[in-house]
């Protein structure tokens, strides 16, 4: 996954529930990549990224196991 894919929420029903405020049929574009990976986060976890969705002004930081790409950047 890198800047510039069109993303959805993952079709997981604790992923919509996590994510409540993400409209079920939104788009998102992923806006940056972020290289560095906090431990802390757990050792299932694949790193997340920045996702601009159309309902919210600012940017979101999503993990990259909760989404699909739909289409990916060039």
């Amino acid at each position: 996954m890198k800047v510039g894919d069109l993303v959805k929420l993952l079709d997981d029903p604790r992923v919509h529930m996590d994510n409540s405020n993400i409209g079920s049929e939104s788009l998102g574009i992923v806006v940056e990549d972020e290289k560095v990976w906090s431990a802390n986060k757990g050792s299932d976890r694949l790193g997340w990224r920045w996702v601009k969705w159309p309902e919210n002004p600012d940017w979101d930081c999503m993990y990259v196991e909760d989404l699909e790409i739909v289409s990916e950047g060039r």
